[in-house]
């Protein structure tokens, strides 16, 4: 009975209040009926060429999904957050239209790999195959909400292994030293695809190589257990917003099936730790715990059950009916069009005053575009301190000017630079960035996992999203410094291609 009555409120509703129970049962029955019917799918050379089944997972997915607030927060769930994506209000007849890539599918038109899912009319991200890499982009996107004082948070999924990733660590040490409202969930089931935690990491938690950071918490939770993940999951969002500070939700799991239908967890796992998973089945303690404490009966689950049965069958009905993509369409949203000029419409003009010198064109004309949109900003390396603007002053005078919320430096991390910008960009079509990409186009190439991100979202979403992000570096031989210091960026760009 107490595993019950320690849920607090969600959105109001009294947790033990049987209606809420039993929608949370629907949900996870009907996450598991569709996380069970996708593989069949392949086989039948429907679609779904990648999926990765979530259960074992259930009690964290279920709890992101429900203190997630539509068009408030914004999520970026991963790969493995079938259920995450259900619980927020994702329907069936959407899932499957991701998984079978349609034409209609809310995430991407089909364009993007199944199993990635997201609803952008809702803040729920459509996020990339790159493991990890939207941690930046949520903590990007938390910046925007504190600065735009809003009530909501920004929340990052992902499995542990991915963790190790370089960019995670940046995005976690810069949204601690911004103090931003985003919660990072680490959903720990223990393997990255085969290779076991231990080879990860030295900590058995991975939340634990984060400890020594300044304004962050960090929340340990039984991600199998509903109760005990959805109380992890209220306090994070509490604190996030109540101390615009970052929290780590770390989530224990584990993984019922392989990583993915085109892997063999038996090559890998022996027999015991296969029936260990399926004994402890999360969505089976959920529902004896419901008749075991009388909450509902058992005649109430299997209408339950039922019900769920034939919401997947129509759902399945209508999106095997919906519209393939055009194949023409693979031409459409590669690159968004150009902004038109207002002043010099025709890209020319006849040259009047004084010639100036680039620098103080680039200086006047940043300063003319922040005046212009109160929405700009710049962040970059050693470009907004006091009188300094850069080693090159582009950007001097302006942090004087236009304060230290819109002009300020970053870490340096190049992938940190772009990536927050990228997300940033996010919250809302009137916002544009300029970033100081790196002190020179040399050191700009950490940044290119960003960069690549960010060339494509405009083509994976569909046209629903398209960075509004200028990256502006340094380039050439002027000073003579070599290797680093005045190499050609696209010069090099162009050689590896050619390669």
């Amino acid at each position: 009975m107490s595993e019950i009555s320690n849920v607090k409120k969600i959105h109001g509703i009294k947790t033990t209040d049987k209606a809420t129970l039993a929608n949370w049962f629907k949900l996870m029955v009907l996450g598991r009926a569709l996380d069970d019917k996708a593989p069949n799918y392949l086989k039948q050379a429907i679609g779904w060429s990648y999926h990765a089944p979530y259960a074992g997972h259930d009690g964290i997915q279920l709890a992101i999904g429900q203190i997630f607030e539509k068009k408030t927060d914004h999520m970026f769930p991963y790969y493995r957050d079938m259920l995450t994506a259900i619980s927020a209000g994702v329907s069936a007849e959407e899932i499957i239209l991701n998984g079978i890539s349609k034409a209609t599918d809310l995430a991407s038109g089909g364009r993007h790999m199944s199993n990635h899912f997201a609803k952008p009319e809702w803040n729920i991200h459509n996020v990339s195959s790159c493991t990890g890499n939207h941690t930046l982009h949520a903590t990007g996107v938390a910046r925007a909400i504190k600065y735009y004082k809003s009530k909501g948070v920004a929340i990052s999924s992902q499995g542990e292994s991915s963790v190790s990733e370089g960019y995670v660590y940046e995005a976690i040490n810069g949204a601690s030293k911004e103090q931003l409202p985003v919660i990072f969930v680490f959903q720990d089931n223990g393997y990255g695809i085969s290779v076991p935690k231990q080879d990860q990491t030295a900590n058995r938690k991975v939340a634990d190589n984060f400890t020594g950071l300044k304004h962050l918490r960090i929340i340990h939770c039984n991600g199998k257990d509903v109760f005990d993940s959805m109380n992890a999951m209220l306090e994070a969002k509490k604190h996030a917003v109540e101390h615009s500070e970052p929290v780590i939700v770390q989530a224990n799991c584990v993984r019922m099936h392989s990583h993915s239908n085109s892997d063999r967890h038996e090559l890998y796992r022996d027999d015991y730790e296969r029936n260990y998973a399926r004994e402890y089945d999360p969505l089976g303690k959920y529902r004896r715990m419901l008749i075991r404490y009388n909450r509902l009966s058992i005649e109430e689950i299997e209408a339950i059950e039922k019900e769920v049965k034939e919401m997947v069958k129509a759902a399945h009905k209508l999106a095997m009916a919906a519209p393939d993509p055009d194949p023409k369409s693979i031409f459409d949203f590669v690159m968004p069009e150009a902004y038109k000029a207002e002043k010099y419409p025709n890209g020319t003009h006849n040259a009047t005053g004084e010639p100036k010198k680039l620098i103080e064109a680039l200086n006047e004309t940043l300063k003319a575009e922040f005046h212009h949109n109160p929405d700009t900003f710049i962040w970059g390396q050693d470009m907004a301190n006091k009188d300094k603007g850069g080693i090159f002053n582009v950007s001097k005078g302006l942090q004087k000017e236009f304060g230290a919320k819109r002009v300020f430096n970053a870490p340096i991390a190049e992938d940190f630079i772009m990536g927050t910008a990228n997300g940033m960009s996010r919250y809302n079509d009137k916002i544009r960035i300029v970033v100081e990409g790196a002190e020179f186009a040399d050191y700009f190439w950490p940044a290119m996992e960003q960069y690549v991100e960010s060339s494509h979202d405009y083509w994976r979403s569909n046209g629903a999203f398209v960075p509004n992000v200028t990256i502006r570096l340094a380039s050439g031989g002027y000073i003579g410094g070599g290797l680093y210091h005045s190499q050609n960026l696209c010069c090099v760009l162009q050689f590896v291609r050619a390669v």
